[in-house]
């Protein structure tokens, strides 16, 4: 389930830098060092890390609640700054049910952090609302309202219907983009191998593409079906901004890429998936790179 299994967005982090108050780090280094318990929330979780029910007991430094339903409990507060729409941050979290039970976090597949893009509903609304009110460094319990998280939807055996979410997170640090420029916006995840396009035209491309905007989850997602999108240079058949990302993409690259409207479907929209004048996130993989 790609809501709930983040494992499916990146392997590796390469080609970006981290902000996170003074510090600078590479990203490439730290996501691949080990993981150790000392550095994760598991230390704050201690014993408790397989049933959170009472784990923030004495621990709150301070709470709010908010209109929408969301309650954020706080128990570090780091500094500087709310995070925004459109950034990507680092963070390392638990999800949970009310029960206490954990059911998802990036300490399942041994990863120290992984990155979120705020805002374009790669988990569900109450994600995006919660990361919005976080800073860099910030430990926090996030109650999520059914609403907020899956409604009346369920995963079988995971998260049942009409359940709230606990989200555990920590805001490790800020990603800056390695592209920002004529309304497109784009993180490297990984890094590829070969030629690109621009150096060999000849070739076709293939990619496989998860695609959403701030006002649908889901426009499109080519691993359903495992039938990846194909592209020559000359052809008007992806967007724009995808066009000047696939120049000089090679294979095995990912990307998270935010195309604002004119480097997208602009004006007009995309039928009823996107909105007219709707910026669009996509998350990328280069599958290959082969002569036709």
């Amino acid at each position: 389930m790609t809501r709930i299994i983040l494992c499916l967005l990146v392997l590796t982090l390469t080609a970006c830098h981290t902000t996170s108050g003074k510090k600078t780090v590479s990203v490439k280094k730290e996501i691949q060092k080990p993981l150790k318990k000392s550095e994760q929330i598991d230390k704050e979780f201690k014993s408790t890390k397989d049933n959170l029910k009472s784990f923030e007991k004495g621990k709150v430094a301070d709470v709010k609640t908010y209109s929408n339903g969301l309650v954020i409990k706080w128990i570090l507060k780091g500094k500087g700054r709310k995070l925004k729409k459109g950034e990507m941050a680092l963070i390392d979290y638990r999800l949970a049910l009310p029960d206490g039970k954990i059911v998802d976090g990036n300490n399942r597949i041994n990863m120290p952090f992984i990155p979120f893009v705020i805002g374009y509903n790669m988990q569900t609304p109450g994600w995006d609302l919660a990361l919005q009110e976080l800073t860099p460094g910030d430990f926090v319990k996030v109650e999520i309202p059914a609403e907020l998280a899956l409604g009346s939807k369920e995963i079988k055996g995971v998260i049942p219907a009409n359940s709230a979410n606990w989200l555990y997170v920590k805001v490790v640090a800020l990603v800056t983009p390695s592209i920002h420029s004529e309304g497109i916006t784009s993180w490297k995840i990984k890094d590829g191998e070969g030629l690109s396009l621009a150096k060999d035209p000849s070739k076709e491309l293939s990619f496989h593409a998860m695609v959403s905007t701030e006002s649908k989850a889901s426009v499109m997602n080519t691993r359903l079906g495992n039938y990846p999108l194909k592209y020559t240079p000359g052809q008007k058949t992806i967007v724009p901004g995808l066009r000047k990302i696939m120049k000089n993409a090679k294979k095995g690259e990912r990307y998270f890429i935010i195309l604002d409207a004119p480097q997208a479907y602009g004006a007009r929209g995309y039928a009823d998936l996107v909105k007219p004048n709707e910026q669009v996130f996509y998350n990328i993989e280069i599958m290959d790179i082969r002569a036709m």
